[in-house]
């Protein structure tokens, strides 16, 4: 299942993202979406893992407070870029 997460603070990284994401299973990929003209983060990160895990990361993540921010985190329907 691929996820959208968005609202990320700039500050966020990869391996924050793939720790908050662990205890829900085995994340096959992630990518976080980053500015070219500043280096931050753009606010928003694509993951990949098995179905059950983000159907459960998507159930307890979604609108929850990470680094002093509410997260959405979706189903991605679309292609990886």
């Amino acid at each position: 299942m691929r996820l959208f997460i968005s609202n990320l603070n700039r500050f966020t990284t990869t391996s924050q993202v793939v720790a908050l994401l662990i205890p829900f299973g085995f994340v096959k990929s992630a990518k976080l979406n980053m500015s070219i003209l500043n280096g931050y983060s753009e606010g928003t990160a694509m993951i990949e893992m098995e179905y059950d895990a983000g159907s459960s990361a998507i159930r307890e993540l979604n609108d929850r407070r990470f680094m002093n921010r509410y997260i959405k985190v979706e189903e991605n329907f679309g292609a990886f870029a």
